[in-house]
C-alpha cells in the first residue's frame, strides 16, 4: 500500500527491471486515469536526438546514456511532469504517469531526482517479476535494450536485480507483481493511488 504522505498525489513512476512491462502498465494505467504517460527511455533519446538505446550504448557509452537519462528525468519533473496541479482528492486528479528504464534509479543523480519528487506527491511503483518471466518475455522481443554485462540473458538480469534491489527498495511506495496480465496490474497500481 502506498503510505499516506503529507503532499497529495502529483504523478505516478514505475520502477522495475527490463521486461516487467513498465511501459505495457503504464500506457494502460494512463488511459485508466485519461492521463499522459511517458517513458524515460523515450525521453532521453529525444534529449541526445538519438534513435535507439542500443546505439548509444555502443557508439557513447552507458556513461552518457546515464547522463541523459538524467537530464531528461529533470526536464521532465520541471515541465511535463509538473503542469498537472496535485489535488488533496486523487479521484478528480489526472496524474502523469512514468515508466524509468531499469538501471535510472541506481544512477545516484536520478536517484536524487526521484527521491526529490516523492516529496512533492510523486508516487513510485515498484513492478517486480520473476527472472525466469522476465528472460522468456525478453527472449521474445529484447526491444532495444543493450547487453550490459558479457552473460546470458539470465545470469544478467539476476546480477542486474541483485544490485538494484537496494535502490528499489529504498524508492518504492508500494510494490505489484508486473507478471500477472496487464490489465490486472493496472488495477491494482489505480488502486493503491487512491490509498
Amino acid at each position: 500500500m502506498i503510505p499516506s504522505p503529507a503532499a497529495p498525489l502529483r504523478g505516478i513512476v514505475l520502477i522495475g527491471m527490463r521486461g516487467v512491462g513498465k511501459t505495457t502498465v503504464g500506457q494502460l494505467v494512463a488511459k485508466y486515469f485519461k492521463s499522459s504517460f511517458d517513458d524515460l527511455d523515450a525521453l532521453s533519446l529525444n534529449y541526445l536526438g538519438a534513435s535507439s538505446v542500443r546505439d548509444v550504448f555502443h557508439t557513447q557509452g552507458e556513461q552518457i546514456w546515464r547522463e541523459a537519462e538524467t537530464a531528461a528525468l529533470a526536464k521532465y519533473f520541471q515541465t511535463a511532469g509538473l503542469q498537472q496541479k496535485p489535488s488533496q482528492d486523487s479521484r478528480i486528479h489526472t496524474p502523469p504517469i512514468l515508466a524509468v528504464g531499469g538501471g535510472a534509479p541506481a544512477n545516484p543523480s536520478s536517484l536524487r531526482l526521484l527521491q526529490d519528487a516523492r516529496k512533492v506527491g510523486w508516487r513510485i511503483v515498484l513492478m517486480t517479476s520473476p527472472i525466469d518471466v522476465l528472460v522468456k518475455r525478453l527472449s521474445i522481443d529484447l526491444g532495444d535494450r543493450a547487453a550490459l554485462t558479457e552473460h546470458p540473458l539470465a545470469e544478467e538480469l539476476a546480477q542486474l536485480a541483485q544490485e538494484r534491489l537496494v535502490f528499489y527498495s529504498t524508492l518504492a511506495d508500494a510494490e505489484v507483481d508486473g507478471s500477472s496480465d496487464p490489465a490486472v496490474v493496472c488495477a491494482a497500481i489505480a488502486a493503491l493511488a487512491f490509498n
